[in-house]
């Protein structure tokens, strides 16, 4: 396992605390409608908050940062008064990052980045609803199913949308790194050039 710097561990809790808040802000909206419909709406809700398990997969590109993602989360909502499953929230929020640490070990050079976006998406949010489904409300299978089926549908989208907002990030991160290195570089050059003169 590739050591962990503060700053990875700073990414992880800020990425954990937005995917918390907008689980908070999403599902409520989108299950006045799945209600209507009678459909579960955690599964639907579950790509647009998984997409920062993402996120996180992207900036820490570490074996295990999934699995801290969800630790994380589960830490925090154990404390807070919402969200909780009691003793399985830990099972139920780091499956999800356990899945993706695993899918992501065929990625290690970051190719086809978008499949794997869209991939990490819907497994995170697949295992999510089904550890939900099968730890918390013991749902029959037929039902498990079409859970999965939408939980699939909602992690790819998910997925697409952590893929859009990598790309927009990256641009300016990418611009700054060559900047700094072409700044490094000239610094290099004007050392050897002092040295040389001396």
């Amino acid at each position: 396992m590739k050591r962990y710097s503060t700053f990875d561990l700073i990414i992880i809790a800020v990425l954990a605390a937005l995917g918390l808040g907008t689980k908070q802000i999403v599902r409520p909206v989108i299950e006045i409608f799945t209600r209507i419909l009678v459909i579960p709406g955690g599964a639907i809700a579950g790509g647009f908050y998984m997409l920062w398990l993402v996120l996180t997969k992207r900036f820490v590109p570490k074996f295990g940062s999934g699995v801290f993602f969800g630790l994380v989360q589960a830490l925090v909502v154990m404390i807070l008064p919402f969200g909780s499953h009691g003793i399985f929230t830990f099972i139920t929020y780091s499956l999800p990052g356990l899945a993706i640490d695993l899918i992501e070990l065929l990625n290690r050079k970051n190719k086809n980045a978008l499949l794997f976006s869209v991939l990490d998406g819907a497994v995170a949010n697949v295992v999510g609803s089904v550890a939900v489904s099968i730890f918390i409300f013991d749902m029959p299978l037929e039902f498990l199913l079409f859970v999965m089926a939408l939980a699939v549908l909602s992690g790819n989208i998910g997925g697409v949308i952590a893929h859009l907002i990598m790309k927009q990030i990256q641009g300016p991160l990418l611009q700054t790194a060559i900047i700094d290195s072409d700044i490094t570089t000239k610094q290099e050059q004007l050392v050897e050039e002092k040295v040389a003169m001396e």
